[in-house]
């Protein structure tokens, strides 16, 4: 009931009452926020309120309710979202409108990584990883779309302590980043190559020596090689014979390997033979000499050492006097011979022995004659060598020789060498004259009364 109050000019007042029925059918006026955006939170969540899109909504009478369609969201709904306004006034008459909420993802992804690791180098110098080596569990509000790593591939240049970063990008674009340390290790030994066995020759110093460049036959390795040394480059005398020899390959990350191979050291280099100046030797008394090697050797040599030294002929009897050609034959240790030649005069200068018979006597003949040989004086005279000649100083007697006669017998070896010795020949005349006398004669005394002879008168030829 209403009451209808009427007041005139003069401020007299009168009313009347009615009932009057009112009617809302005038809807409200539904103004939405302008389009805006939300941020899911760190577990793919997030919700508005119908405020958030309400946006001054007016009603006549009054609004009794404002409510939203959709006030939840996840990550299913990243992007534009058409979010509907309802409006409800007082008298139940509504009203609607939209806006856009565009829900955004940008929660980084959680990165995590693996625990620092190490790989090895296969024998090519060359690994591999995948982002499933470096991912350890990362996670993200509404899921991962890719992981990747910033280095996959490893060469010898990456021996070492290697930072690798995992990337982590999520189904809306966010990423995030986590580092681990792949150590990256070359264990594989290098591939030593020996040459095959080979001989080398000590020089004339006894000496030889070898370098790596001998030995190392195309060594290998993935990373590289930082030395090859060998266990023995130089070798004497001492080394004759096989040698076996390491060499040892280290690569730049210090793995070794090794491998051998066999040297011959050879010594093939003659000794040197010196032999002595030409020289004399004397025969003995018995026609004998010898020498021995040291005096034909005048200081030979060699590098490795002297095993022996000989020469072809050492003792000399009569039938060498003369220059004789000695050879000197020089052997080393290790087989090889030189030879040097020297000249040993052999001389007789030994006097044969003279042996004289005792003395003796001999008696002229009737002529007055008498003679001796060389074998009457000769009584075993001697040389070692021989005797070439024995003569007499003389054979031949007269009646002028008569009584003791020394005789030297001259006793001649056959390399010249003389001795003498003397006995008494005593030439004896013991044969009687033959007395011829002349035939009987007369002879005539003088007139003094005397006559004379001579023997000559007489002698007729006595002989």
């Amino acid at each position: 009931t209403n009451t209808f109050v009427v007041t005139d000019g003069a401020g007299l007042q009168s009313t009347c009452s009615f009932d009057v029925t009112i009617n809302d059918t005038e809807a409200p006026i539904a103004n939405c926020a302008a389009p805006f955006t939300i941020q899911l939170d760190a577990t793919g969540n997030a919700t508005i309120t119908a405020a958030d899109i309400e946006n001054g909504s007016t009603d006549n009478c009054g609004i009794a309710t404002t409510i939203i369609d959709k006030s939840t969201f996840t990550c299913a709904d990243v992007g534009p979202n058409t979010i509907t306004l309802t409006v409800t006034d007082v008298n139940g008459n509504t009203s609607t409108c939209t806006t856009a909420v565009t829900v955004e993802d940008n929660v980084a992804p959680v990165a995590n990584c693996a625990a620092p690791f190490t790989i090895q180098l296969d024998a090519t110098g060359n690994a591999t990883i995948t982002a499933a080596d470096i991912e350890n569990g990362s996670t993200d509000n509404c899921g991962i779309a890719t992981t990747t790593i910033d280095k996959s591939t490893f060469t010898c240049a990456d021996v070492g302590p290697n930072t690798i970063t995992l990337t982590v990008t999520d189904v809306n674009g966010n990423t995030s980043t986590c580092t681990t340390v792949v150590t990256v290790e070359d264990n594989v030994a290098p591939v030593a190559n020996c040459a095959a066995p080979f001989t080398i020759q000590l020089d004339a110093t006894g000496n030889a020596s070898i370098t790596v460049g001998d030995i190392d036959a195309g060594s290998t390795d993935a990373c590289g090689i930082a030395t090859t040394t060998i266990d023995k480059s130089t070798f004497t005398c001492a080394d004759v014979g096989p040698n076996t020899i390491t060499l040892t390959v280290t690569d730049v990350n210090g793995n070794v390997s090794t491998c051998t191979t066999v040297v011959t050291v050879e010594d093939n280099v003659a000794p040197v033979a010196n032999c002595t100046a030409p020289f004399t030797i004397q025969l003995d008394a018995t026609g004998n000499a010898s020498i021995t090697v040291g005096d034909i050797d005048a200081g030979s040599t060699d590098a490795c050492g002297i095993a022996t030294t000989t020469i072809d002929k050492s003792t000399f009897t009569c039938a060498d006097v003369g220059p004789n050609t000695i050879t000197l034959t020089v052997t080393d240790v290790n087989g090889n011979t030189s030879t040097c030649t020297t000249v040993v005069t052999v001389e007789d200068n030994v006097a044969p022995v003279a042996n004289c018979a005792a003395p003796f006597t001999i008696q002229l003949d009737a002529t007055g004659n008498a003679s001796i040989t060389v074998g009457d004086i000769d009584a075993g005279s001697t040389d070692a060598c021989g005797i070439a000649t024995t003569t007499i100083d003389k054979s031949t007697f007269t009646c002028a020789d008569v009584g003791p006669n020394t005789i030297t017998l001259t006793v001649t070896d056959v390399n010249g060498n003389t001795s003498t010795c003397t006995t008494v020949v005593t030439v004896e005349d013991n044969v009687a004259p033959v007395a011829n006398c002349a035939a009987p004669f007369t002879i005539q005394l003088d007139a003094t009364g005397n006559a004379s002879i001579t023997v000559g008168d007489i002698d007729a030829g006595s002989t």
